[in-house]
């Protein structure tokens, strides 16, 4: 199975994330598209399995960042499952990532009439931390750090 993946790039001193635009193609052995078809309906279960397979992180280094050791990114989305809304979230945001965003994190509401900017700025603040989850720093392998350093 070929999965078409989508990143973004994290400016630590600004603290936001840029589009990159470009596409990539990552190629599924049987065992991991297995994986993928039971994780793909799991809201951010994909992500996460991604973000943590060696095989997943080299590929990163390897094919589409290469000399990008230290460089932030985070998945944008995986063939149809987008996960720009972590990224680029604004209180004018659409009432789809609202709702998407209070059953994530639990909020609720009982007052009919509250504001939006009040829920709005709830969920920036939960996403300031599920943001810093997302994201995926490229490092060096722990065998090439040990190859390095002499051990």
């Amino acid at each position: 199975m070929q999965l078409k993946l989508e990143f973004v790039i994290y400016n630590e001193s600004l603290d936001r994330f840029e589009l990159d635009e470009n596409e990539h193609l990552f190629e599924l052995d049987d065992e991991q598209t297995q994986t993928h078809n039971l994780l793909k309906d799991g809201d951010l279960y994909l992500y996460n399995w991604l973000k943590e397979s060696d095989f997943f992180l080299n590929w990163i280094k390897e094919e589409v960042y290469q000399d990008s050791i230290g460089k932030k990114i985070a998945i944008r989305s995986v063939n149809d499952i987008d996960y720009t809304r972590f990224y680029f979230f604004k209180v004018t945001s659409g009432d789809i990532h609202y709702e998407y965003f209070k059953k994530l994190f639990n909020i609720y509401h009982e007052i009919e009439w509250q504001d939006r900017e009040e829920i709005g700025a709830e969920i920036l603040e939960h996403l300031k931390v599920k943001r810093k989850e997302l994201i995926i720093e490229l490092k060096e392998d722990a065998a090439q750090e040990a190859d390095l350093k002499g051990e």
